[in-house]
């Protein structure tokens, strides 16, 4: 990520809060964050950070950890009084698609309301600084014309992780109106990198398929199309949206980070196949998917223009450091029966 950002000492014992911290963006983004030298404190239901490897492992043993729902507004508002945060990036959220239509009520209720208990803790207790919130490709919905751009409507209202995320990235515009919170928007792609152990989504589930020499099973026809963004680019974009709010005083703005390769599973998957040797292995159809959109994909050219980001990796630079992560995390861990 070096080259990107300034650093200047602007995270030099900076007071941050990064919700959702042990997941996969927010686990790499604090251990950045503490590298930098920030006064990290990681919130997170989970108990724990997962292995990203050395030196990040060593590095996430400085963030504060507090174990605790990001719902619990008395919690939140200890939290600011007693740590004085000035930057916090909300990344909480319950995010794997299948679960999320199993159980609408608790997305709407985790992404929604804790989006809400955030910005206002923040209104309340925060001290002048920024609020960076990570939305979603998913907020922006169906549209018959791509890719998506920043004011493209949000129309995320066939699925209730799309509902809830397109809800949380409103929320947050209307704190920044209605009670001037210094806030900015994420959108970004599907998200993959090192520390994924969320088999379900496409790229953990490919590699660990292809490690055991085994087909991967689609869920759709294999033709739908997404854009894919390896972790540590998304994480400089956030880092990125924050000082930038910091030095030219922006609020209220979205901003999209993608890789402007938008690809159908199937290239994906041979793309992964192709990098592990593994291209025999062809991957199952199922065609079991529900209310998946067929096509969705980002331009990001705000973010490069704005606030001087772009990515620094390719689909398959990314994907051959993911690779290497999970064939490391399988050898430790039986053979990938994580």
């Amino acid at each position: 990520m070096a080259g990107q950002m300034i650093d200047g000492g602007f995270w030099k014992d900076r007071p941050v809060l990064v919700t959702g911290a042990t997941g996969l963006l927010g686990s790499w983004l604090s251990a950045e964050l503490a590298g930098r030298g920030a006064k990290v404190l990681a919130l997170d239901l989970k108990p724990g950070f997962p292995r990203l490897g050395e030196p990040l492992d060593a590095v996430l043993g400085r963030p504060a950890y507090v174990q605790g729902d990001v719902r619990d507004g008395a919690l939140l508002r200890t939290l600011f009084a007693e740590h004085g945060f000035q930057t916090v990036f909300h990344l909480a959220a319950k995010a794997i698609v299948g679960e999320a239509l199993e159980n609408p009520a608790e997305t709407l209720d985790t992404n929604i309301r804790g989006t809400w208990q955030v910005l206002e803790a923040f209104r309340r207790h925060g001290q002048d600084g920024q609020v960076v919130i990570a939305s979603s490709d998913k907020a922006y919905g169906s549209h018959e014309t791509l890719p998506y751009r920043e004011e493209h409507e949000l129309k995320g209202l066939d699925h209730p992780y799309d509902c809830s995320k397109a809800c949380a990235d409103r929320i947050g515009q209307m704190y920044g109106r209605a009670y001037g919170v210094p806030v900015c928007v994420t959108r970004s792609g599907n998200i993959f990198g090192g520390g994924d152990t969320n088999f379900s989504r496409l790229i953990p589930d490919t590699i660990r398929s292809l490690a055991q020499n085994r087909s991967v099973v689609l869920r759709s026809d294999g033709s739908y199309v997404r854009d894919y963004i390896y972790v540590t680019d998304v994480v400089a974009g956030c880092l990125r949206t924050a000082e930038a709010m910091a030095e030219q005083g922006l609020s209220g703005e979205a901003f999209n980070f993608g890789n402007r390769r938008p690809l159908t599973a199937l290239e994906v998957v041979a793309t992964i196949g192709r990098l592990m040797g593994k291209e025999h292995l062809r991957p199952v159809i199922a065609r079991t998917a529900k209310f998946e959109i067929k096509s969705q994909y980002l331009d990001p050219s705000k973010a490069m223009a704005v606030l001087g980001w772009q990515p620094r990796h390719t689909l398959e630079s990314g994907l051959g450091e993911t690779i290497g992560w999970y064939q490391r995390f399988f050898e430790a861990h039986a053979g990938g029966e994580a």
